[in-house]
């Protein structure tokens, strides 16, 4: 059922739910058969969030064109009704951009971030539960395991692939040079790239075709905007003398911020202060307190006094990990990165600055080739006017106060942070989202393992029994003659009754038809650890958390001339799965017939051990 409406109309959708820590948005995709030369990618993924326009961007605010619902799930722990409305708008966007008849075969994924991943396992549980219940009641296809919180490491993962497939090198044949990516959320900072070094826990495999990617991919929690801008504020309630807990409980505090505006008295919600008086001290580490409704964090009344130096001063100290944890040792932030522990591997390469990078530009009417210099001066005349005027010269949108922070943050944490020159790093539009890497990721999958089953149904129900014992009584008679003709003779070839007649592999009745799609499923054991399937691997480790390798690979001796994508596993994951995308000529007209391989026999083994073999693994 999952491909009928796929087979039929040559397409097949997906939903995603990025549950961010500020809100929750919907993506919707269309992926199809790729029949461009010059790619190894068999799959082409159109989004239906691109040119969506609520209301005009000068009239919004909003940097982005998306469907979105706030606040985020985190803080929606046991406030049912709530949850019910940040997802069920979302579900009926999602149903009108989808044909009616292509529902029930929509496969819709709900993906938490750091906002709930750092949450308490319980508080998780509930949201994650509720949710499915929600998602349950409607058309989609979904199953539990679909609604979860994903780790930084594959949100991260997912972030790469959508890059490098939106700027058109993932999988271009011959080899580009691939983009690292830097995602910045609202709680964490995802940082993927390309290296030729091995560090262990933070490595990934990728192969397309000819080309090996290894990954270096890791999620600094605690350095997306808001989580930044909270830890500026613990940072100045520490400098207050005498500060106690019943203080912070009641609501007494008042702080003077330098990166807030004159005129500016607003309380605020600080999520990461209750960890002042956590053993950890850690705003970036420490549990965040959850009461009822989902409302978390301690009260404070924030007081605009503007200083531009104290300002980046303050950004320097949200940026600079020895601040934050008492297991660092103090860091030189001009001396090596200070946004990363030592066992973190540096940033290589050129990058593209995504999600908060890409908000703070599209605040301050900044286009993609302006300079961090051009960030500052943008950030410092903002922070020059009164918190009136401010307010007044912007369209109405959350976080107006903290972008005179903001601006000096983003610079250090590249400059800083992590030691990104000014010439390495491109802002990205707003429309690359890790989602795009989701849903890429399960096309693949289903184009895999299911496209080739029915065509090859079809295929039998359509050919007449009279028609194939012909043309196989024809085969056979040609087959005798090439014998033959090439050997001593026939009799001679009989008498050797070991010997196999064809040197490749037997299989299904079908693989001897011509299909865009080969594949190769092998079931591996996942040592009693369940685990979703095309989910990446940590190279070199043992039982991590997110644990594959993805290998893209070609093909070589069925179909000389095609390209395939192989998604292959290391021994904790699933399995492996192969296809082939078939040149433009001959790819589409046969659509996809089932190609299957069946065990050898120990002769057929020995005699093709020389031959190439169908995947490079």
């Amino acid at each position: 059922m999952v491909l009928n409406y796929l087979l039929s109309s040559g397409s097949k959708y997906y939903v995603v739910l990025d549950c961010g820590s500020t809100g929750t948005r919907v993506y919707v995709y269309e992926a199809s058969a790729n029949h461009a030369l010059g790619t190894s990618l068999p799959i082409r993924l159109i989004s239906y969030n691109e040119g969506l326009h609520k209301k005009p961007r000068s009239q919004s605010g909003r940097a982005y064109d998306r469907m979105e619902t706030e606040p985020g799930l985190d803080k929606l722990v046991h406030n049912g009704s709530g949850l019910k409305a940040a997802i069920k708008p979302l579900l009926r966007w999602a149903k009108k951009q989808i044909p009616k008849s292509a529902h029930r075969s929509t496969s819709l994924f709900l993906y938490a971030t750091a906002g709930v991943r750092r949450l308490p396992s319980a508080d998780s549980k509930w949201l994650l539960d509720n949710a499915w219940t929600i998602i349950n009641s409607h058309a989609f296809l979904c199953k539990r395991e679909w609604v979860k919180t994903i780790s930084g490491m594959e949100e991260a993962y997912y972030g790469w692939i959508a890059l490098n497939y939106r700027t058109g090198v993932l999988g271009a044949l011959p080899k580009k040079a691939t983009f690292g990516a830097l995602d910045l959320g609202g709680s964490s900072l995802q940082v993927t790239f390309e290296s030729n070094e091995q560090h262990n826990e933070t490595d990934l495999n990728l192969r397309i075709g000819r080309v090996n990617h290894h990954l270096s991919a890791y999620s600094l929690s605690g350095y997306g905007l808001n989580d930044a801008f909270d830890k500026s504020v613990v940072h100045l309630l520490r400098k207050l003398p005498q500060v106690t807990s019943a203080d912070l409980i009641n609501a007494r505090m008042e702080v003077k911020h330098p990166c807030l505006l004159s005129d500016y008295k607003e309380p605020y919600n600080c999520l990461q202060c209750a960890s002042l008086f956590d053993e950890s001290g850690s705003p970036s580490t420490g549990r965040k307190s959850t009461g009822k409704g989902g409302k978390t964090g301690v009260s404070v009344k924030l007081i605009g006094a503007p200083n531009w130096g104290q300002c980046n001063a303050l950004a320097k100290v949200a940026v600079n990990i020895s601040e934050w944890s008492n297991a660092s040792p103090g860091i030189d932030c001009e001396m090596e990165p200070c946004a990363l522990s030592r066992n973190l591997p540096r940033p290589y390469g050129q990058f593209y600055g995504m999600s908060g990078f890409f908000v703070v530009y599209r605040f301050f009417n900044l286009t993609s080739d302006a300079t961090l210099d051009d960030v500052l001066e943008k950030g410092r005349e903002f922070c020059e006017k009164s918190w009136k005027v401010a307010k007044n010269s912007v369209a109405p949108q959350p976080f107006i106060e903290q972008y005179c922070f903001r601006a000096p943050y983003i610079v250090t944490l590249l400059r800083e942070g992590l030691h990104i020159v000014d010439d390495q790093v491109n802002i990205g539009s707003g429309s690359i989202t890790w989602t795009l890497g989701v849903a890429l990721v399960e096309a693949g999958r289903a184009f895999t393992t299911k496209m080739p089953f029915q065509p090859y149904e079809k295929l039998q129900l359509k050919m007449n029994p009279i028609i194939i014992f012909l043309i196989l009584s024809i085969s056979l008679v040609f087959v005798v003659c090439a014998f033959a003709c090439v050997g001593n003779g026939l009799p001679r070839l009989l008498r050797r009754s070991y010997l196999p007649l064809f040197r490749q592999n037997t299989g299904s009745p079908a693989s001897g038809l011509g299909s865009p799609f080969g594949f190769r499923w092998s079931s591996i054991n996942l040592d009693g650890r369940g685990k979703m399937p095309l989910s990446p691997v940590a190279a070199n480790t043992i039982q991590s958390p997110f644990s594959s390798n993805i290998q893209l690979v070609e093909s070589s001796s069925l179909y000389p001339g095609t390209s395939s994508v192989l998604h292959s596993y290391s021994s904790g994951s699933l399995g492996q799965m192969q296809f082939d995308n078939v040149s433009m000529n001959s790819m589409w007209p046969h659509r996809s017939k089932l190609q299957s391989r069946r065990s050898q026999s120990r002769e057929d083994l020995a005699s093709t051990v020389t031959e190439p073999h169908i995947g490079k693994l």
